[in-house]
């Protein structure tokens, strides 16, 4: 019984070491994870912000600037730099981005697409990487379908009551003047931005 008890104290004493070995190694973590999350924030605050600006440019201008879509991509690799990620893993989310532009670009020959959609879908993917490529895609693809929904019955609207004060509202977003897939696009990215810089890291 004695043999017994000791050995039942040692491995009580065994795991109450570990678990206080751990404890600085799991705070450490914590600390870095938080250093992380703080210094991207600036990033992602911008890239929601020229989200919303490339989202209100569709459904006013039907166009998205090339500038704003190029400073989402910029954002991203300020990101990956206060992130300190690897290259291997940047080339990663540089591939990805490149697999999403030339399916974009079949879209646009296809007549499916714009060329703004093209590019802004791809610097999305660039933030999404592989690891959130799918969750991207189908986030797109939902928000998509939502925003076509929405073009339709904005466009009925407008027919309907074109001198009413709602057909003021609904027109910009008729799809008579083009489906805003920008919108789409900047709603499926937004989740995809969160997520990256709450990991606290851009890896695959």
């Amino acid at each position: 019984m004695r043999c017994g008890g000791a050995r039942t104290y040692r491995r009580s004493a065994s795991r109450e070491l570990a678990a206080r070995q751990r404890r600085p190694v799991l705070l450490a973590s914590s600390l870095r994870l938080l250093s992380s999350v703080a210094m991207q924030l600036p990033a992602c605050v911008l890239t929601i912000a020229l989200l919303a600006s490339l989202a209100c440019f569709d459904v006013a201008q039907r166009r998205l600037p090339g500038r704003l879509v190029g400073a989402v991509a910029l954002m991203y690799f300020i990101a990956a730099a206060f992130a300190k990620v690897s290259l291997l893993s940047i080339a990663t989310h540089i591939g990805v981005a490149l697999s999403a532009f030339l399916i974009g670009t079949a879209l646009f020959a296809a007549g499916m697409l714009g060329g703004g959609d093209v590019k802004f879908a791809a610097a999305v993917f660039l933030w999404a990487g592989a690891k959130f490529a799918m969750a991207a895609f189908i986030l797109i693809s939902l928000a998509g379908l939502m925003v076509a929904l929405v073009a339709l019955g904005a466009g009925w609207l407008v027919r309907r009551a074109p001198a009413g004060a709602l057909s003021g509202i609904a027109s910009p977003w008729a799809a008579s003047r083009g489906v805003p897939y920008g919108v789409a696009i900047a709603i499926g990215a937004l989740p995809i931005v969160v997520a990256r810089t709450l990991a606290g890291g851009m890896t695959l």
